[in-house]
């Protein structure tokens, strides 16, 4: 039996925090959706609004 009655408590909190945690976007989707929009603005379509 573990010494801190807490840690198994603390490591599910982590685990979740962890889960939750938004993840940085890939480089190739972020490529991907530059190169989209200088398409888009190249081609003298308004610009649309980020997701």
């Amino acid at each position: 039996m573990p010494h801190d009655p807490y840690a198994v408590l603390r490591a599910l909190l982590r685990a979740e925090a962890a889960r939750n945690t938004p993840k940085p976007e890939a480089e190739k989707a972020r490529e991907a959706r530059r190169t989209r929009e200088t398409r888009r603005v190249s081609e003298g379509e308004p610009p649309q609004p980020c997701p």
